[in-house]
C-alpha cells in the first residue's frame, strides 16, 4: 500500500500525542511496521512539508527505510499546472494532491479535507489508466490498508528491518516529546 498524506493528517498519522492519532494509527502502523509507503513530490507539497519541521527527522528515517517514494517534481508540477488551469473552483485548492496520485498511480489518499473529496473522487480528472483513489479519513477506513492497494510504484512492498524500526521509533519519540 502506498498513500498520499494530506498535510492536514500528517500530525494525526505521525504524532502519537495528536488528538486524532487514534483515527490515523492504522496508517501509521502500516507505514512504520507494515508494507505501507508514503508517496509525495512536487514543489507545492514539498513547500508545505518544509513547514512541518517537527517531522523532518522522522521523514529522513522513513526515506532511509524505503518507506517513502519521492516522485519527479517536474512531472508532478506539470500535472499540477494542468489541473489548476482546467478547474477553476474555490474549493479546488489541492490540485497538487491529485497530481501526485496521477503521476504515481497511488490508490489511496489520507485527508480530512471534505471540500476536496468531490474533486479527488471525480473520475474525469484521471487518465483512463489511473484509478481514482480511495480516501482514508478515519479508522473506519482501515480495510483500505491492504496489499490490493499497493501501486506499482511502491513495489516491492516490504516491512522495515529491526534496526530501521528502532530508528523510526526513536524519531517518533522525539516528535511526541516536542523535539
Amino acid at each position: 500500500m502506498c498513500i498520499v498524506i494530506d498535510m492536514n493528517c500528517l500530525g494525526g498519522v505521525f504524532n502519537k500525542k495528536a488528538s486524532d492519532h487514534d483515527e490515523f494509527r492504522p496508517v501509521h502502523d502500516w507505514i512504520i511496521h507494515g508494507k505501507g509507503k508514503m508517496v509525495y513530490g512536487g514543489t507545492k507539497y514539498k513547500k508545505e512539508l518544509k513547514k512541518a519541521t517537527k517531522y523532518r527527522k522522522l521523514l529522513v528515517q522513513l526515506k532511509k527505510a524505503g518507506k517513502i517514494v519521492e516522485l519527479n517534481d517536474k512531472e508532478v508540477n506539470k500535472c499540477h499546472g494542468e489541473l489548476d488551469a482546467a478547474i477553476k473552483h474555490s474549493d479546488f485548492d489541492d490540485p497538487h494532491l491529485i497530481a501526485i496520485i496521477i503521476v504515481s498511480g497511488c490508490k489511496l489518499i489520507c485527508s480530512l479535507d471534505k471540500r476536496a473529496y468531490k474533486f479527488i473522487k471525480k473520475k474525469a480528472l484521471y487518465p483512463t489508466h489511473i484509478e481514482k483513489p480511495k480516501i482514508y479519513g478515519s479508522k473506519s477506513n482501515s480495510d483500505l490498508l491492504s496489499d490490493e492497494n499497493i501501486a506499482k510504484i511502491c513495489r516491492p512492498a516490504s516491512k522495515p528491518n529491526r534496526l530501521l524500526k528502532n530508528l523510526l521509533e526513536a524519531s517518533e519519540a522525539a516528535i511526541a516529546n516536542g523535539r
